[in-house]
C-alpha cells in the first residue's frame, strides 16, 4: 500500500516538474518573428512606409550589453539639440516596429533612437527575461546616449508592452531618465501569468507559475517577483504617461489603472477606445500624437528653466 502510494507520489512529482520544464522552455523561448519578417508586416499593416524608411537618414549601432551579448540598435538623428527618446518595442517583435514613432518625436527635435531587445531583431541573448535583464540593456543604451551627447542630455522612454514595463523598471532606477511612456505595460509579470492561465484554462494551477519561477531562479538566477514594474512605483520622481488600448486582450487594462493609482507626483493617463493591445497608436495616431507632446511639453519646460538657473 505505502509502496504504491510513494510510487505515485514520485510518478505525479516527475510529470509535474517536466511539465513545468517545457513551459518554462516555452515562456523563455517564445516564438519571435524573424527581423526581415517584422519589416514586411509592418509596411503590410500600414504603419510604415517603405520609400520613407530608406529615405530617412539613419545610423545602425551595436553596443555591449552588461550581459555579455550585442544589443542593435537605430539611431535617427535631427540636425542639432540634446533631446533623444529611447523607444523598445514588444514581445516576439523588433525595432521596427517602433519606426512609426520616428517623425512624431523628430518633430519636436528629438533624436531617436529604437533599439533591439535581448533575444529580438539583431541583438543577443538567448532567452526573454520580461524585463529582469531588458532593464538592464535599456541602462546601456542609457550610457552610450549620455556619453554621446553629455551629461545634460534630455532623455526619455517609449515602451510597448514588454519595452513599457522595461522602460518601467529603469526609471524607476536611472535618474537620468527625465519622462516614461508606458504603452500596455503589465503591472506584475506573477499575476500577469496568474491571469492568464486562469483565463486559457479555468483553473487556478498557481502552484505550477511558482514551481516555473522557481526552476528558473536555480537556472537564471532570477524569479517572477522580480518583475513587477508596479513595485515601488510611487518612489519615482520620472513623470510617467500612461497609455493602455480599451479593448486589450493580452493585458488587463486594469493594470495599468493600478499603476496609475500608485504613481505620486506627475502622471497623465491616456485610455484609447476601440484599441487592442499595442495598437493605441495605430488606432488614434492623431490623438496619440497630442497626448504625448502635451505630456513632454510641460516636462521639457521645466528641464529647460532649472538647466537656465543653473547657469
Amino acid at each position: 500500500m505505502w509502496q504504491w502510494l510513494f510510487l505515485s507520489l514520485l510518478i505525479v512529482t516527475f510529470v509535474s516538474l517536466l511539465t513545468a520544464g517545457l513551459l518554462c522552455r516555452l515562456l523563455l523561448l517564445p516564438k519571435r518573428f524573424p527581423y526581415e519578417t517584422t519589416y514586411k508586416l509592418g509596411i503590410e499593416k500600414g504603419e510604415f512606409d517603405d520609400q520613407l524608411f530608406h529615405s530617412t537618414v539613419k545610423e545602425e549601432l551595436f553596443i555591449d550589453s552588461y550581459h555579455g551579448y550585442k544589443l542593435h540598435g537605430m539611431f535617427f538623428p535631427v540636425t542639432k539639440g540634446k533631446k533623444v527618446i529611447i523607444i523598445a518595442h514588444g514581445i516576439t517583435w523588433s525595432l521596427f516596429g517602433s519606426f512609426k514613432y520616428v517623425k512624431m518625436f523628430q518633430k519636436r527635435g528629438f533624436h531617436v533612437l529604437l533599439c533591439d531587445h535581448r533575444y529580438h531583431g539583431l541583438s543577443g541573448g538567448n532567452y526573454t527575461s520580461y524585463g529582469y535583464f531588458e532593464k538592464d540593456d535599456l541602462k546601456a543604451w542609457i550610457d552610450y546616449l549620455a556619453k554621446r551627447m553629455g551629461d545634460n542630455a534630455f532623455i526619455g522612454l517609449l515602451g510597448e508592452s514588454l519595452g513599457a514595463a522595461s522602460a518601467l523598471e529603469i526609471s524607476k532606477r536611472d535618474r537620468r531618465v527625465r519622462f516614461c511612456i508606458a504603452d500596455c505595460s503589465f503591472s506584475d509579470f506573477q499575476s500577469l501569468l496568474r491571469f492568464k492561465l486562469k483565463m486559457n484554462t479555468k483553473l487556478k494551477l498557481y502552484p505550477l507559475i511558482n514551481i516555473i519561477s522557481f526552476l528558473i531562479k536555480l537556472r537564471h538566477g532570477w524569479s517572477f517577483p522580480d518583475i513587477s514594474p508596479i513595485k515601488g512605483l510611487e518612489k519615482t520622481k520620472t513623470p510617467i504617461l500612461f497609455i493602455h488600448g480599451k479593448e486589450d486582450s493580452f493585458i488587463p487594462l486594469q493594470m495599468t489603472l493600478d499603476m496609475f493609482k500608485r504613481k505620486i507626483g506627475n502622471k497623465k493617463l491616456y485610455l484609447v477606445p476601440r484599441a487592442g493591445h499595442a495598437e493605441a497608436y495605430n488606432t488614434d495616431p492623431k490623438g496619440y500624437e497630442n497626448k504625448v507632446i502635451e505630456f513632454i511639453k510641460d516636462i521639457e519646460e521645466v528641464f529647460n528653466r532649472d538647466r537656465a538657473n543653473l547657469t
